[in-house]
């Protein structure tokens, strides 16, 4: 080693960077601290959990099952009357539930093309070969018939690419709610801004063959269809009463149009009514899982402490 490498050897183990020297605060955690920080978590979990459950438990929620209706069983077009148990004031949440329906299928969930919701063209043959829609890449495998239109009125050609493709878009919700009155009023459902901004924006397009397309990609119930749910039993957003006011005792009067079979998955279909507050709409669920988690650290802790006066008295009489 060279004089000029010895001096720079002994600067270095000389300077601050030598982990010796290091300044900053460096926490050596104890049981008394880590003990403290459980209980801490876990009494402000319970407080945020009571919170929650009290927040939803004021939250008017009116959900009415409609597919078991003669009605609507035996007709396309049937009428429903909602009894309105609740005072409720806007705005209230619109709602539609399906029980029994598997949206979290990984085979299910990969059956779509971003690129082609995003508006990109492809040919049949490029979507065979990258295989983002299999099972259902044509019309036909998409469950159309003969006659089948496009957005814009045309026949489509059942073997043509649909557009879109994949299995979450075959099993689009089609069911479509209209002519809501109230007490013979007519009221007014605001279905827009019910999707993310941030899918409406750079997420779904329409491509350049508009007049293939099944159904225009940036409408927004498509939109809030294809962000799949993560269990069997869910509820999407339709709508928003904003300037009605329902009262305990009237009758909210709506038109379905039944297009979605629930038979087939042996699943059921509901209209949800629900106002909300600053946590959003009814929710038990998150309030009892920060109840449970703030239980468990409280529960921690305690072990902890036993745990350290145990492993004490036993160096005691060692």
């Amino acid at each position: 080693m060279s004089d000029s490498q010895d001096k720079i050897y002994e600067r270095l183990k000389k300077s601050k960077f030598k982990q010796q020297k290091l300044s900053g605060w460096r926490p050596v955690p104890t049981i008394a601290s880590t003990t403290i920080i459980f209980i801490c978590l876990g009494v402000v979990f319970i407080i945020l959990g009571v919170v929650i459950l009290i927040y939803s438990h004021r939250i008017i929620e009116i959900k009415f099952q409609y597919d078991n209706i003669p009605q609507c069983q035996d007709s396309k077009i049937c009428n429903i009357s909602i009894p309105i148990e609740n005072d409720m004031s806007p705005t209230i949440m619109v709602y539609y539930e399906l029980d029994g329906f598997y949206q979290n299928h990984r085979r299910y969930i990969k059956s779509k093309s971003d690129d082609q919701l995003n508006g990109k063209s492809f040919s049949l043959e490029e979507m065979r070969k990258l295989q983002d829609c299999n099972p259902a890449v044509t019309n036909k495998e998409m469950g159309f018939e003969e006659g089948a239109e496009s957005v814009t009125g045309k026949k489509l050609n059942l073997d043509d690419l649909a557009i879109p493709c994949g299995l979450v878009a075959k099993s689009y919700f089609n069911d479509n709610f209209t002519n809501w009155t109230l007490d013979g009023k007519s009221v007014t459902v605001n279905e827009k801004d019910i999707a993310w901004s941030a899918d409406k924006k750079l997420k779904y397009k329409n491509t350049k063959e508009y007049n293939k397309q099944w159904i225009d990609m940036t409408d927004e119930h498509f939109i809030v269809w294809m962000r799949p749910a993560g269990l069997p039993n869910f509820i999407k957003l339709w709508g928003r009463i904003e300037n009605t006011e329902l009262k305990k005792g009237q009758i909210l009067n709506v038109t379905i149009e039944n297009n979605f079979d629930a038979k087939k998955f042996d699943g059921k279909k509901f209209i949800i009514l629900s106002t909300v507050n600053i946590f959003g709409g009814k929710n038990y669920f998150l309030g009892i899982s920060y109840i449970v988690l703030g239980c468990i650290c409280i529960v921690l802790a305690i072990v902890f402490i036993i745990g350290y006066n145990v492993n004490k008295k036993k160096e005691k009489y060692v």
